[in-house]
């Protein structure tokens, strides 16, 4: 028995630090997977980027001297009387006498109103935020309640009751005589000594033992203690 005690106490030992082991490789999976997703959403950020500058940088776009020059000439042939500064404001002239008004015409009927615009284009949705670090592992829950006792097995059959004795023929009853009178109470006497006791009765035979009940399953105990 002692060796089989110190054979399981080692085998929960090893299991136990497997679990821890497991917890440990399952806790550094989890941080590597956070670490990739993180690496993948940067990545995707500066791919976004990349397309975002390339769609607003044109390349063929580029200071020519040359064809600077030209656009130049171009536009001061085109705008000779705009290009100088503009002059001062003349006087104005006097105000002219006001003409008799007009009657006045019938208000025109409501144009028709004029439809909606399209909506516009929804703006693109931002890159997702990066994700925070990991909390630490929690201690370990409470030990597990001991499982329900088994059922107590059936009581046994009750024995055979001792068989009785005869029992006697009862006398012929005699005839009551008439009612004497009743004397006097007399004095009362003195209390006479206890006789001796009696012997006792044989003890009654013990009756057969009923049949042993049906053994009651042992409770489970949940256990995660490292038992030494």
């Amino acid at each position: 028995m002692d060796t089989l005690a110190t054979l399981l106490n080692k085998a929960l030992e090893n299991i136990n630090t497997l679990n821890d082991e497991m917890l440990k490789l399952k806790s550094s999976h989890i941080t590597l997977m956070n670490k990739y997703v993180a690496s993948c959403n940067t990545i995707s950020y500066l791919e976004n980027k990349v397309k975002y500058l390339e769609n607003r940088i044109n390349p063929e776009v580029a200071i020519d001297t040359l064809k600077l020059e030209n656009l130049m000439i171009k536009i001061c042939r085109e705008n000779t009387n705009n290009l100088g500064p503009k002059g001062p404001i003349g006087d104005k002239g006097p105000d002219g006498e006001c003409g008799p008004t007009g009657a006045t015409g019938p208000i025109g009927k409501n144009g028709m109103i004029g439809n909606t615009g399209p909506d516009g284009k929804e703006g693109k949705k931002g890159p997702d935020g990066n994700q925070g670090p990991i909390g630490q592992i929690g201690e370990n829950g409470p030990t597990g309640s001991i499982g329900p006792i088994g059922p107590i097995g059936p009581t046994g059959n009750k024995g055979r009751n001792g068989e009785m004795g005869l029992q006697g023929e009862e006398g012929i009853k005699g005839e009551q005589g008439e009612q004497g009178i009743k004397g006097e109470k007399g004095e009362k006497g003195e209390k006479g000594e206890d006789g001796n006791m009696g012997p006792d009765g044989k003890s009654g035979i013990q009756g057969p033992r009923g049949l042993e009940g049906v053994r009651g399953k042992t409770g489970k105990v949940d256990c995660n203690c490292k038992c030494n």
